[in-house]
């Protein structure tokens, strides 16, 4: 499976999750190329609730960005997932969504 950054794939978050979770690739092509890395960088998302505010330190994907549904994506926490959690393939995060995480990953990691 070939991985880009931006890229939103579900992956398990333990060995009996069956759906998984969807995850925004933040890892370069050369760590998602090269064979010997087994995990990269990601932000992960839950479904929204219909009533959920958007927290600061979030930003909702939707059908835009090749998901079914309204997610949101915690930008103040960044994972390290395995490359074979990886259950399948779901979209990329539309340009001007990317902008959008750049700015909240940096503000909520203190990065300028």
């Amino acid at each position: 499976m070939n991985l880009d950054r931006w890229q939103i794939v579900f992956a398990r978050e333990n060995d009996l999750d069956t759906v998984g979770h969807p995850a925004i690739i933040l890892s370069g092509p050369d760590i998602l190329s090269d064979d010997k890395q087994l995990r990269f960088n990601a932000l992960m998302g839950t479904k929204r609730p219909p009533a959920a505010k958007i927290l600061p330190h979030q930003v909702m994907l939707d059908q835009s960005d090749g998901l079914e549904f309204n997610t949101l994506v915690n930008c103040a926490l960044v994972y390290v997932v395995r490359k074979n959690s990886i259950l399948r393939t779901a979209g990329v995060v539309s340009h001007m969504r990317r902008a959008e995480i750049a700015k909240r990953v940096r503000a909520s990691l203190g990065v300028w």
